[in-house]
């Protein structure tokens, strides 16, 4: 593995990609990994991000439900208000 200005070569000697993670013990929490990290790859792994405290990991997960939640009422609203020509 090798590194230049923040660009990380996994095990296979391709560059790395950086992911996030959203899982529940680290939501939204940054990785690098192999880009066929979903496929096998060769098994690169490097966290970009430190670990989250338990507090963080608690509460995130919720407040993306609710971020999500008001998007999808954002989209109703939109629709709605072309159904009614305003």
């Amino acid at each position: 593995m090798s590194s230049v200005a923040g660009l990380i070569d996994c095990y296979c000697g391709r560059r790395a990609v950086l992911r996030t993670s959203w899982t529940e013990m680290n939501p939204g929490r940054r990785f690098h990994a192999c880009r066929d990290y979903n496929r096998g790859g060769c098994g690169f792994f490097d966290w970009e991000d430190p670990p989250m405290c338990r507090r963080a990991r608690a509460i995130i997960p919720g407040l993306l439900r609710k971020k999500n939640e008001m998007e999808a009422e954002i989209v109703r609203l939109k629709c709605s208000k072309k159904r009614f020509g305003k």
